[in-house]
């Protein structure tokens, strides 16, 4: 797995060399955007807005425009505008993980050792990583990759760290900002809600999970290439009476457990 950004974890004083890895990976079909009527795949140039002139990666650089004027930056003075805080993620300090709102938990990424090579060490690694365990706090840190500063929530996970981005809170649009009905609820309709929900409870085991739609996705497209008919989109049917949908529900999950007793 191919790291991507390396530095170091300082822990107040104490600087470790880590690497970080994307901790997730894209299962989804990407569709190509062509031209209907010779399927030519269809390209985003990048043409400047004053000539036209369709520009190569060497022509482009990254600009501020300041009272008029355009200020021109190389990526090497973005690098090294702060070179010490780009190469660094800073420990804030610690937490209960419970603190953190989780509207606000983001990207998952794994933290792990340095390269010997490269000078990586691993007893300042697996200090900070007992003591977390220990202690039962999650660490809040801060760090900058891309030109962009994150914070993040840093966990003992398995044989490393776990990192999740944590958003900004000006990055958290406000729930007031939904639109949402108000309804009363009928008591009996609640208690038949509870006694559904009773029924489905189950003990959760990730693993059993995996991406379906995808997979299906996939025999939609098979079959679209050997010719065959797609079928079209079933519309899911409108719930007119929740009191006897809930009847039913009780009834077919009863009717699963007692096959699943008789079984």
């Amino acid at each position: 797995m191919r790291s991507m950004w390396s530095g170091a974890l300082k822990f107040g004083t104490i600087f470790i060399p880590i690497r970080l890895y994307a901790a997730s990976e894209n299962l989804h079909i990407e569709f190509h955007l062509v031209h209907k009527t010779d399927c030519g795949r269809v390209r985003y140039k990048k043409v400047c807005a004053k000539d036209g002139e369709e520009l190569k990666p060497q022509d482009i650089v990254r600009a501020i425009h300041i009272a008029g004027e355009c200020i021109q930056f190389s990526e090497e003075e973005i690098k090294n505008l702060h070179p010490f805080t780009t190469r660094t993620m800073e420990i804030l300090g610690f937490c209960e993980s419970y603190e953190i709102p989780l509207v606000s938990l983001s990207k998952p990424f794994y933290i792990g050792t340095e390269s010997p090579k490269k000078g990586g060490v691993a007893e300042g690694f697996h200090m900070l990583k007992k003591a977390m365990e220990r202690s039962k706090k999650v660490a809040v840190v801060r760090w900058v990759a891309r030109s962009n500063e994150y914070l993040g929530m840093l966990t003992s996970y398995e044989e490393g760290f776990l990192l999740k981005q944590i958003l900004y809170h000006e990055q958290i649009r406000s729930l007031g900002e939904v639109e949402i009905m108000e309804a009363k609820v009928d008591p009996e309709v609640l208690e038949k809600g509870l006694k559904v929900v009773e029924k489905m409870t189950f003990n959760f085991d990730w693993t059993q999970y995996s991406e379906k739609y995808s997979k299906e996705l996939r025999k939609l497209i098979e079959k679209k290439a050997l010719g065959e008919e797609i079928i079209p989109e079933i519309k899911a049917p409108e719930t007119r009476s929740l009191e006897a949908e809930l009847d039913k529900m009780l009834a077919m999950v009863d009717e699963n457990e007692d096959r699943a007793h008789a079984g």
